[in-house]
This record gives C-alpha cells, structure tokens and sequence, in this order.
C-alpha cells in the first residue's frame, strides 16, 4: 500500500494544512488508519465506519476494512476514508493541485474534475503513483457536506486492474455520502485499541478510523499551535520492524515531524512489556512557523507484526505534558479478537 494520507499539517493544527505526516499517520510512518460498519460491497447505500460522518458504496470484491477507516481488496486495492471538521475545506481547497501533489510522488493526469456530492461538493484527481516496486493507479477526492469535509482516497495495483476496474471506482467515488457523525465517546470505542489513561487530555476526534487526536485546551481547531497535542495511531497493516532496528525507525518517523524545525533527540529509552519493544524519545527544538521553543515526545509500541506510535507535542516550558503523554503511551493497550491486551 502506498501513503495514502491527508496532508502533513495533520498533526501541527489539528486541521490539515500542508503536505503528509508520514510516519505519524503512514506508520502514523510513512502514517499516519476501526473496522467498518458490516454490509456486502455490493450494497445500494453507502457504507460507512463505526461512528464515521464519511461512506460510498465500494467497488464489487472491495470489503469494510478492520485496520482503518475504508475498504479492501484481496488485490492490495485499497479506499481510505479520512474526516475532518467543515473548516478544512477553506484550508485544503486549492491545495491540492497536480504541482503540489507532485511531490508526494503522485502524479496527476490532467486537472481536477468536479465530483457530485449529495448536499454538498467535491473535486477528484487522477494518476499513478510508485511504491515498493509496484505502480498504484490513483483516485484523490476532496469532498464536503452538512457533517464536515473528507478526502477519499483509492489506490489500485497495475496488477489489479481487472479486478478493480477503473470504472468500479468511478461508480464507487459518485456514491460519496455525509452522514451525523457518532460521538466522540463511539468513535474511541471503534479504535483498534484501548487508552486507560487520558491523563487529563480532552480527546478532540479520531482521524482515519484508528488514530486518535488529544489536546489540553478549549480549541479543538488550534492554529497557532497554542495547546499541547497528543495523537497515537497504529501501523497500517503489516509492518514489523527487525530485532535491534527500533532505535532507528523511530528516529527517523520523529525526523518526518514538519512542525519542528532544528530537532534534536535528548533523551532516549527502550524496555519490554511483555512481548513488546517500546522504544521512546524525547525531543526539543522550535515551532516551524513561530520559532517559539517546543518540546516534543515519541513512544512507540513495537507488538508483532505492527506498531502503535504515541506522539506529544507542547511548549518547551511545559514538561508536565510531556510526562502525561508518555502516560497515555504506557496505558495503550491493542485489541485482539474485540479484546485488549
């Protein structure tokens, strides 16, 4: 699967802004994606995640996914389904053009092209785009309605092209629907995993169906960065990483962190709990766009075949967040067959 996430900014402001983040929301890594609400791919009306504001009626073969908020293929086909609050679409509409795209790697064929969207509006870009070895055909839809704004994006393998056809994914885009989004409390308990301890963070929303977004302050749209943010989102699908390398990976999803700018890790610390490596790091340098002093804190989960990665961000003088992120960090807890552990 290549990245298929919003733009990066996700994480600064808690509305997107500028291109990716990722290892947050790619891996949270490359990264940075609560199983879909049952039904038959080839259902007549849209099918939507637990608790999601955000559905479409998938492609024949293409099922509710159990790892992020979308739809599947055996193929390696694949429709991510991101939500974000209605004041996204000013920031995002206009930013997505081919020159912009163009330097995540994909790459647009032609323009964008109105797409129809029931009570609401939306636009969709097409193209391919390289990853592993392989070459995805591409869809990217910015849509919005009376619940909000979403962006829908649906990557097919070259090779899947007969399974996936382009023309099922275009049927599948026009079906594009808003519903009331459940409460926060119902998107939390559709996670792939459980939180014991919010350590006196205010959760804001879910992103993508499986991270999730918390903050200590009033404002759950935050532009100028002035409240501590916390996000935790698991890997996408399989993507275990060797025996001895977590000390690496993890340096490297810390360096992807567009917000800061001269970061420099202080502070580094592995243990186990129980089959898992946690690897945690501890960061400071200044707010990209103020060059106000910030501190930063990464705990990642190492379990099996996948990780979650627990992110904080605040201001340099404040280390008691700092310490109640690594606590929500210590308090996660991955589900396994409706059960956590």
């Amino acid at each position: 699967m290549t990245d298929p996430h919003p733009p990066r900014g996700l994480l600064a402001r808690f509305v997107p802004r500028r291109a990716g983040l990722r290892a947050l929301l790619a891996g949270l890594a490359s990264a940075l994606l609560a199983s879909a609400a049952p039904g038959p791919a080839h259902a007549a009306e849209p099918v939507f995640p637990p608790a999601g504001s955000l559905g479409l009626v998938p492609p024949p073969g293409m099922t509710p996914s159990e790892k992020f908020a979308g739809f599947e293929h055996r193929s390696g086909a694949s429709i991510i389904l991101v939500e974000m609050p209605p004041e996204a679409w000013a920031q995002i509409n206009g930013r997505f053009t081919p020159e912009a795209l163009a330097a995540t790697g994909f790459r647009v064929k032609g323009g964008s092209e109105a797409l129809p969207v029931a009570g609401g509006e939306g636009f969709v870009l097409r193209g391919t785009q390289g990853a592993n070895g392989l070459t995805y055909a591409k869809w990217v839809a910015v849509v919005r309605g009376g619940a909000g704004t979403g962006l829908v994006t649906v990557q097919v393998p070259e090779s899947a092209a007969e399974q996936v056809p382009e023309a099922a994914v275009e049927a599948a885009l026009r079906t594009v629907a808003f519903r009331a989004p459940g409460s926060v409390a119902d998107q939390i308990a559709a996670l792939p995993y459980t939180v014991g301890d919010m350590a006196g963070f205010r959760p804001v929303r879910t992103l993508m169906g499986n991270a999730l977004l918390l903050t200590d302050g009033p404002k759950d749209v935050d532009p100028e960065g002035s409240q501590t943010m916390v996000i935790v989102a698991p890997s996408l699908g399989r993507a275990a990483v060797g025996a001895g390398q977590e000390s690496a990976f993890a340096r490297k999803a810390l360096g992807t962190l567009r917000e800061v700018k001269d970061l420099t890790v202080t502070d580094e610390e592995r243990s186990t709990r129980g089959d898992a490596v946690v690897l945690r790091l501890r960061g400071s340098g200044a707010d990209a766009r103020s060059g106000r002093p910030v501190a930063v804190t990464q705990t990642i989960l190492f379990e099996g075949p996948g990780y979650v990665r627990v992110l904080g961000l605040t201001s340099a003088d404040r280390p008691d967040a700092l310490a109640r992120a690594e606590r929500v960090a210590a308090s996660i807890a991955t589900r396994r067959n409706g059960d956590a552990r």
